[in-house]
């Protein structure tokens, strides 16, 4: 019988052609949605739709397709939480088949308030090789089931302003989906030096304007130094993100153990170098951390591919949170949509408990305290005596403490939960394997806790590239604080450039938001030498009669502080020593500051 029917396929597909037409539906309302279509023909090739996506086509919600006649093999998915469904049909010359693709959510958490988005994707990366619209960058977001996408420089908008950006994005959002802008920002290499990067980050829920009605986009990319941009003057991530924070948004580190070798050089009056030392590396925040923290979150997942740069990132993470910062786990997908097979959004994904119905701002809130789970497919999600992700519970003595633990397979076709763990600080507590391909999973149990903890639930898919991690929930004394940001202990330097001679005149501690300053304190000093504590994102300036007056930061001016930077492996940055070195080195800061004389 197999034989024949291998016959009628090969018989079928001699020569000709079919059309394969379709509608994906919600499987609730049966109104059509938009979905991704992959349809294998009998040749082998798969339909595309647009060179940025290779694995098929994105579709409104019905499509037909002419492919050559015989066995045809169609897959309608809609990313994560939604069952993929696929259906194999021998298709004969001429035939047009018909078939409606019903879709259904795996969990219930939409209904319970989760939101699934992308916060790095980028509609113009750099390669330039693609040019898409804004129409369908949203069409690609809601046929990965994404609610929301926030879309990176550059964009194919002249000018791209907030305003026409925001006008752009509206006229494709709807009530299921909002497209939104963003920046990857900062995104700084210390004088386009590639080999030098403080770390890249990207934004939710920034306003476009500031207080002084500038336009954030350009102030943000002006404080970023990209490759080759060697005569930008340098500024510290920590002055992007209080800007950032100033205009209502937050700040993640993305991809933050990330680095390579390759060729590079050859503009910036930088030599080409066939091998160089590549790194989008977080350099900076080990300073940004005992200094703040001066950022929100963590990038802890980026595409399955980086396996390594994805442990170092989570055990950084652990590493944070053993030391009481509470600081949420993120992960985004770097989608490229100018890059062949690139424009991928939702491959890694946030999920956002949010109250009140989706918006820009109640996301941002959520990413802020932690009320999330990142994933590249499986749904998690974690309850500590009805306390959620991102919740802390007061620990008072001994405590016996209830855990419930949801999960459920990613929406793929076939796909099904392998494993689902417990982690108490960092350490393996509970593992339960999920046997018989189950798509879903729950288990409530009782664990005895007496200090404080961070507790976050982890699960699987067929393999490890299939992760879901839930945010921790905090069990805390009631007296417990954060670690405080570290001080800066300066002592201070002031001579004539040409003389040496020391001067006499007065300071100021100034606090940068982007580009401007604003004086915190004060004083007067003499003899050409002062001390003073002062935050470690601070800048310095000091003021002599008849001199000009110079300013001075603690981090960029301080040479040690720097060069510890730049020298940090991905290895040092998973080792609370590099973050007590920092401590270390703003106990101790030396600034020597030669003035000119102003000109008349």
């Amino acid at each position: 019988m197999q034989l024949i029917l291998l016959w009628l396929a090969a018989a079928a597909g001699a020569g000709g052609q079919a059309v394969v037409a379709g509608r994906a539906v919600d499987a609730e309302t049966g109104r059509p949605v938009p979905a991704t279509i992959t349809i294998r023909a009998s040749d082998g090739s798969i339909v595309a739709g647009h060179p940025s996506f290779r694995g098929g086509f994105r579709s409104p919600g019905e499509f037909a397709e002419r492919v050559p006649a015989g066995e045809t093999v169609i897959t309608v998915s809609r990313g994560c939480d939604f069952v993929a469904v696929r259906e194999t049909a021998v298709l004969r010359e001429g035939e047009r088949r018909e078939f409606v693709f019903p879709l259904r959510r795996r969990s219930p958490l939409r209904r319970e308030g989760w939101y699934a988005g992308d916060h790095h994707a980028h509609m113009v990366h750099g390669e330039r090789l693609i040019a898409v619209d804004f129409p369908y960058v949203a069409l690609a977001a809601r046929a990965e089931g994404l609610d929301y996408l926030a879309l990176a420089q550059h964009w194919n908008l002249d000018p791209a302003t907030p305003e026409a950006l925001d006008r752009a994005c509206r006229q494709v959002s709807g009530p299921d989906f909002v497209l939104t802008w963003n920046l990857e920002a900062p995104k700084n290499y210390y004088r386009g030096d590639v080999s030098r990067c403080l770390g890249h980050g990207w934004t939710a829920g920034m306003a476009g304007r500031t207080a002084g009605a500038a336009d954030a986009i350009r102030e943000l990319l002006d404080l970023s130094a990209h490759d080759y941009e060697s005569e930008k003057e340098p500024a510290p991530n920590f002055e992007s993100h209080a800007l950032i924070h100033s205009l209502g948004g937050v700040v993640s580190y993305s991809h933050p153990c990330r680095w390579w070798w390759g060729k590079w050089g050859g503009r910036g009056g930088y030599p080409v170098e066939e091998k160089k030392y590549v790194s989008n590396m977080a350099a900076e925040l080990p300073f940004d951390t005992v200094a703040g923290p001066t950022y929100d979150t963590i990038d802890v997942l980026m595409p399955p591919q980086e396996r390594e740069a994805n442990a170092c990132a989570e055990k950084l993470w652990f590493l944070l949170l053993d030391h009481g910062y509470r600081l949420p786990a993120t992960g985004s997908s770097d989608a490229t949509f100018d890059r062949p097979g690139g424009g991928l959004p939702g491959r890694v994904r946030v999920y956002t408990r949010l109250e009140g119905g989706l918006s820009t701002a109640a996301v941002a809130e959520a990413l802020r305290a932690g009320r999330s789970f990142v994933t590249t497919g499986p749904l998690i999600t974690l309850e500590i005596d009805g306390r959620m992700s991102g919740d802390v519970l007061p620990l008072a003595g001994q405590r016996y403490l209830k855990v419930r633990i949801r999960a459920w397979a990613a929406g793929t076709y076939g796909a099904a939960l392998k494993r689902v763990e417990l982690i108490r600080n960092g350490a393996l507590v509970r593992s339960f394997n999920v046997p018989d391909s189950r798509t879903e999973f729950e288990t409530a149990f009782g664990i005895e806790e007496t200090r404080r903890a961070w507790y976050i639930a982890r699960c699987f898919g067929a393999d490890d590239s299939q992760v879901a991690i839930a945010n921790p929930v905090y069990l805390e004394p009631p007296d417990f604080q954060p670690p405080p940001p570290a001080l800066a202990e300066i002592e201070a330097t002031v001579t004539d450039e040409e003389s040496g001679e020391p001067l006499s005149g007065a300071w100021d501690i100034l606090r940068r938001v982007g580009k401007r300053e604003a004086p915190e304190q004060s004083g007067e000093f003499s003899n050409g030498r002062f001390r003073l504590r002062a935050p470690a994102t601070a800048r310095l300036r000091v003021r002599v009669p008849d001199y000009a007056p110079a300013t001075r930061s603690v981090f960029l001016d301080y040479a040690p502080l720097l060069e510890t930077t730049f020298a940090l492996q991905a290895g040092q940055l998973t080792g609370w020593a590099t973050f007590e070195k920092f401590r270390e080195l703003l106990g101790s800061v030396r600034l020597a500051i030669a003035l000119h004389r102003a000109e008349r």
